[in-house]
């Protein structure tokens, strides 16, 4: 199952790193295989592309057996997750320079990677026969210069696109940066070659871990929903990351029809294997057999043994590093498919939460009626303490959640694979396809209730999720607040289509992007103070001796004293940042320039080499 990522980690293609683009754009290749006797037979393009995988996949770094990240970190930088005992930096900008950085490693790396798919695919057509095997890791090839062009495009917004080998003497060297708009849609149209010549998962030469069709719709909805969105919004919020003249709807229209095609293939196929717990959302995410696990479309391989490679995705659900805030909580529904605020059930306590909330609440966040952390499945005698809540202070140890919410997706609950650090890393899936059709239509208007039942309310019939009704939710009076992520000038199922995205999506990485591309990044993240559970439920079970006792617990006091070792807001809620006067009552909370954050400097190095040849590459708003 596993033999294909045994070949990525043994090809030897050479991957060329500089600091100035004339190094790494304008040499010939450190790859060049000789095309007239390598690119001739669909493995040789296999080969080839082989080496894209390990380039294009490195979310966590692994190598010689190493123990990679956790992807509970996968949010930090967003208004859902912060640092446990520091204050998140990158939400931090007061009083930050605009001065920009020499080099870049996002700017670096990117390039590399293009300019050795642009040389595979200059080649590719040299190969004896175009089967289906070959036109599939062609599509491969596609695929990999679109994923890493819309890094590039997200980090910096337009930049000089380069779609070809480049020699010393070619005026490509200095090109200028190309619009947002154009670049985007040139990721398209590499993408739409991709899904011309992939295969559908499991199918021909779409074998264990490889990129599929299913794959390239899915980034292609991605693409489309991220510039579609981008467009609209910083148009209308006149932000200096407007595009003149564009309005996003070309990139929205495109969304629909593309996931279309994969939902007439997929239908309502997802995974619904639950586990002990009948949980089958929180075991998604800890399953090894990505081939044979319906939604899941790219996924990285992790085998300790047969790879040496492994993760330590396991302590996701251990009080280390991150916390979860108040912003991913308050975002879920009550059971019944209400907003909270109209709704009447008890939810003042994280059990209450669990029992009334969305089942996906509970499937995510940590509940202490599970019992101590030492009686599930393959927890006793891992570091793991005799206690049902978190740890809420860091006095006594470094394990400790700040907000009390702990994260418990993707809990592995296995005794034997509990430390393997095995599970697949699933990049793209199901799941993000439908909701971008959802939103993509619900913000042109041309929505309605099929359109719910085939995206939605497959997600949520998952987890047994009241289903969304298109005219319940129309006729909700709510209140949606820009700094938690909605826009009150767009409709009622526009906003919930941006919570359920926030719940389904949570902690795998979008919330960042999304906030940006709705132009909200500012107004979310600046005077944000966040905030925790209710500290009296955690002063309640610390400070009783008694509790602790019949828990198991023997080991240090662990008493919690409001003002030294925790404390908590005027409604009663912990604050995480209370001994940073920043997020005490008159502080600023967090603070970023909205009118330069958004997007990253380009680096000053590659603006002084244009210059050199008289050629203007233009920096970023905000950035000198």
């Amino acid at each position: 199952m596993k033999n294909f990522y045994n070949i990525i980690l043994s090809i030897t293609i050479v991957v060329g790193l500089s600091s100035c683009k004339d190094d790494f754009l304008d040499k010939v290749p450190l790859d060049d295989l000789s095309e007239d006797a390598f690119f001739n037979t669909s493995t040789d393009l296999k080969t080839y592309v082989n080496g894209f995988y390990e380039e294009a996949l490195r979310r966590y770094d692994y190598q010689g057996g190493t123990q990679g990240s956790l992807s509970a970190f996968l949010d930090l930088g967003s208004d859902v997750l912060i640092n446990n005992a520091s204050i998140t930096s990158s939400l931090n900008r007061i009083g930050a320079s605009g001065q920009s950085g020499v080099t870049s490693g996002t700017w670096n790396t990117q390039y590399d990677r293009i300019r050795s798919i642009n040389y595979f695919l200059a080649n590719y057509d040299r190969v004896d026969s175009r089967d289906v095997v070959a036109n599939h890791y062609i599509g491969e090839g596609y695929f990999f210069r679109a994923w890493q062009y819309f890094e590039l495009l997200k980090a910096f917004g337009g930049v000089p696109y380069i779609d070809r080998p480049l020699n010393v003497d070619d005026e490509e060297l200095y090109a200028v940066r190309d619009s947002r708009n154009e670049m985007a849609k040139k990721i398209i149209a590499d993408l739409d070659s991709a899904i011309l010549n992939l295969s559908w998962k499991g199918v021909s030469a779409a074998a264990t871990g490889r990129v599929n069709k299913e794959t390239a719709i899915v980034m292609k909805a991605r693409v489309a929903l991220f510039e579609g969105t981008w467009e609209r919004y910083h148009s209308q919020a006149g932000s200096p990351f407007a595009v003149s003249g564009e309005d996003g709807t070309v990139f929205l229209q495109m969304i629909a029809p593309a996931v279309q095609e994969l939902i007439d293939h997929q239908g309502n196929n997802i995974f619904t294997s639950g586990g002990i717990f009948n949980e089958p959302y929180n075991q998604l995410f800890i399953q090894t057999n990505g081939e044979s696990t319906a939604g899941v479309f790219f996924y990285r391989v992790y085998d300790a043994t047969q790879l040496n490679n492994s993760h330590n995705f396991y302590d996701n659900i251990t009080d280390i590093g991150a916390s979860i805030t108040d912003r991913l909580v308050n975002a879920y529904l009550d059971a019944d498919g209400i907003p909270q605020e109209l709704s009447a059930r008890p939810m003042a306590t994280l059990n209450e939460k669990g029992q009334n909330l969305d089942p996906r609440f509970r499937q995510t966040i940590w509940t202490p009626d599970r019992g101590p952390m030492t009686g599930l499945p393959g927890r006793a005698q891992q570091g793991d303490y005799d206690l049902r809540y978190p740890l809420v202070n860091n006095t006594v140890t470094n394990q400790f959640t700040s907000t009390g919410y702990r994260r418990w997706k993707g809990a592995v609950l296995d005794v034997t694979k509990y430390r393997l650090g095995e599970a697949d890393d699933i990049l793209v899936r199901y799941a993000e396809g439908l909701l971008a059709y959802a939103e993509a239509k619900a913000i042109l208007g041309t929505i309605n209730q099929s359109d719910l039942d085939q995206t939605v309310n497959v997600l949520r019939s998952r987890v047994g999720m009241t289903p969304m009704s298109l005219s319940a939710v129309n006729g909700w009076s709510v209140t949606y607040e820009a700094a938690t992520g909605f826009d009150p000038t767009e409709s009622n199922i526009v906003n919930e289509i941006r919570r359920e995205r926030t719940v389904e999506l949570a902690l795998d990485g979008f919330r960042l992007d999304d906030l940006k591309r709705w132009a909200l990044y500012d107004e979310a993240v600046n005077g944000y103070k966040p905030k925790g559970a209710m500290l009296q439920e955690f002063l309640d079970y610390f400070n009783d001796p008694t509790q602790l006792a019949a828990d198991g617990w023997t080991g240090t006091d662990l008493t919690l004293t409001p003002g030294s070792n925790v404390n908590m807001d005027t409604d009663g809620f912990i604050n995480p940042y209370f001994q940073f006067t920043q997020f005490q009552a008159g502080g600023t909370g967090f603070m970023i320039d909205g009118n330069r954050d958004y997007l990253q400097a380009i680096p000053s190095g590659e603006i002084d080499l244009y210059n050199q040849s008289n050629v203007t590459l233009k920096q970023n708003p905000g950035w000198f």
